[in-house]
């Protein structure tokens, strides 16, 4: 088994191998704002340690396609380096591991250029007219002649080369309730077999199968207990893989998947890239997966944009602090990184009236 033909594999399913790229998954309003934290540096390290929990459960290689267009369109090739260092996830994504030469052409849609309604337009015709789609994410996007986009989709359909049986609805790992599962059992006709390669099999708690479909794509199980990146799952899958047909009495038992994420990457937006006046604005990204007995479907999108920010003004400008539109007010103890007291002046609610 070719490593770059397995590597195609795990791209272009949620089961693949990239530990960082899901950092902190979080629902999108469709008019996003930025609200500063109120959090001591200690405070804030511990909170990333849990946004970028070592361990994430699903990746998909759209969002590193938008990053290559955004280096190759904006860095000249270059690493995005923010200023005062850069999150994980940048430094993974600068490593331009994974490439759309992974995916065949008629899997993926990329298209670049000013947030405009007419790219909008353009990008719903394209994804209509190649994939018969809509979007899930361009709801989200900010549109403006301002800001620069950045945009990918990826759709992918398969069918096993015959569906499987319908399984007995059980539970997951003693879980309360009951899910719908699908396989081979010592009742299954033995076609169902020819679905299956056995890849390796060490003990009753770690094992590793591929599904076949007739699409000629790939589906990879990997069973363990192990807490791991999936990078190294994925490694180990590769190290101990020796393929083999499935046993006479051997069965075989898959849940259904249903995977719906709006993720978004707010550890990369407004901060300051270095050497520019450029920042992103938004980050996003989509990931539809589902799996049954028949086969499955993955759709994801995913959305960079960028915006210019003003240019230092001339210091020989005046420049007026006039705090007669709403502004927020902080009180702290000098040398305390927290304030004991916060408010917000929208109106004239707060404010003192002229005794004149």
């Amino acid at each position: 088994m070719k490593i770059k033909r397995l590597f195609s594999i795990i791209s272009v399913m949620t089961f693949s191998l990239f530990c960082v790229m899901l950092c902190g998954a979080k629902a999108v309003d469709k008019n996003p704002q930025v609200v500063p934290p109120i959090e001591t540096p200690a405070a804030q390290a511990e909170a990333d340690k849990e946004v970028h929990k070592p361990y994430q459960d699903t990746w998909c290689v759209t969002f590193q396609l938008v990053w290559n267009e955004f280096m190759d369109k904006v860095m000249g090739g270059k690493r995005v380096e923010f200023e005062g260092g850069n999150p994980p996830i940048a430094d993974e994504l600068n490593k331009r591991l994974y490439t759309k030469d992974i995916l065949s052409e008629k899997s993926y849609f990329i298209a670049q250029g000013k947030a405009t309604k007419s790219l909008k337009k353009h990008i719903e015709k394209s994804i209509k007219k190649k994939f018969n789609e809509k979007s899930d994410i361009l709801g989200n996007i900010v549109w403006n002649d301002k800001t620069y986009l950045f945009y990918a989709m990826l759709k992918k359909d398969f069918t096993f080369l015959t569906p499987f049986d319908r399984l007995d609805c059980s539970k997951f790992n003693n879980s309360d309730d009951s899910y719908k599962f699908f396989g081979i059992t010592k009742h299954s006709k033995k076609k169902l077999k020819e679905n299956v390669k056995v890849l390796f099999y060490t003990d009753e708690n770690e094992y590793a199968v591929k599904l076949l479909t007739k699409e000629n794509e790939e589906v990879i199980l990997y069973r363990t207990d192990k807490e791991d990146t999936l990078e190294n799952h994925y490694a180990d899958v590769l190290n101990k893989a020796d393929e083999d047909k499935l046993g006479n009495k051997d069965e075989l038992k898959v849940p259904d998947l249903n995977v719906d994420k709006l993720i978004s990457y707010s550890e990369l937006c407004n901060k300051k890239i270095k050497g520019t006046n450029i920042v992103i604005t938004q980050a996003l990204q989509t990931i539809k997966f589902k799996m049954d007995n028949k086969g499955g479907s993955l759709k994801s999108e995913a959305a960079i944009a960028v915006m210019k920010t003003a240019l230092n003004p001339d210091s020989d400008k005046p420049k007026y602090f006039y705090f007669d539109k709403p502004f927020v007010l902080f009180l702290l103890e000098k040398g305390k990184e927290v304030p004991y007291y916060a408010m917000t002046v929208k109106d004239t609610e707060y404010l003192v009236k002229s005794e004149n």
